[in-house]
């Protein structure tokens, strides 16, 4: 008889969320979705990643990002995994939007939560499928909700207030990624787990691109960054 010391070991969870990815920023533009996300991996306060790529396409109409615990990410892929497969097998001439996907991850993080076992995540899944564009999120507790533009993490805070003054719903290719570069340069400012190397992908009718990360230019000669206290009273 297995004592209650071998039961309770068998059990694994996340108690802690240790290797985690920062902000996930994502808009509909004129012809699909525009995501980026940085591709920094912070062990606790260290930035000891990198190269993380947190932006997955999902089946053929769908795309993924990501911020959080990326070992969570990686089980919550191989779910993704086993339902495209899944669906595929039936061979019905039909295959999952992503408004169907973005279901099935509510139900998961939902009820992970209520096992007392959750993922610690937020998710930002967008797509298009018959045209018609489709951009929502989840968090960790299965809080969910469809925007024309999201955020997660600080992006939520610092991002979104750009994205409300600047979004429109006829936003070009381009004028789309200068809006993201944007948002991504003022996290950069303020989020210390954020670096400069970016990733931006797309999707459309046509299925998804991720294109090559790159560096975010930056400019670090402001006074304020010289010396934060000029002007404050007491400062010499």
């Amino acid at each position: 008889m297995a004592s209650n010391s071998d039961s309770v070991s068998d059990t694994q969870r996340t108690l802690y969320p240790y290797v985690t990815g920062t902000s996930v920023v994502a808009l509909k533009y004129k012809n699909g979705i525009l995501m980026a996300a940085d591709m920094g991996g912070s062990y606790g306060s260290t930035l000891r990643y990198k190269s993380i790529d947190r932006l997955k396409p999902i089946g053929k109409h769908s795309l993924l990002g990501a911020s959080g615990e990326i070992s969570d990410f990686q089980e919550i892929l191989r779910y993704l995994d086993e339902l495209i497969l899944y669906d595929n097998m039936w061979d019905d001439g039909n295959s999952l939007g992503p408004k169907e996907v973005h279901n099935y991850l509510t139900r998961v993080m939902y009820n992970r939560r209520n096992k007392f076992n959750p993922l610690w995540n937020a998710l930002v899944l967008g797509g298009v499928k018959n045209g018609q564009k489709y951009l929502g999120m989840v968090n960790m507790i299965g809080i969910n909700f469809e925007d024309n533009h999201v955020a997660t993490g600080l992006g939520n805070h610092l991002a979104r207030p750009i994205l409300r003054d600047e979004w429109h719903e006829n936003l070009t290719f381009e004028e789309g990624v200068k809006l993201l570069e944007k948002c991504m340069r003022v996290l950069l400012y303020r989020d210390r787990s954020a670096v400069n190397k970016i990733q931006i992908s797309k999707i459309t009718e046509e299925g998804a691109t991720l294109f090559p990360p790159f560096s975010l230019k930056t400019y670090w000669e402001f006074s304020a960054f010289k010396n934060p206290t000029v002007g404050a009273e007491g400062s010499w």
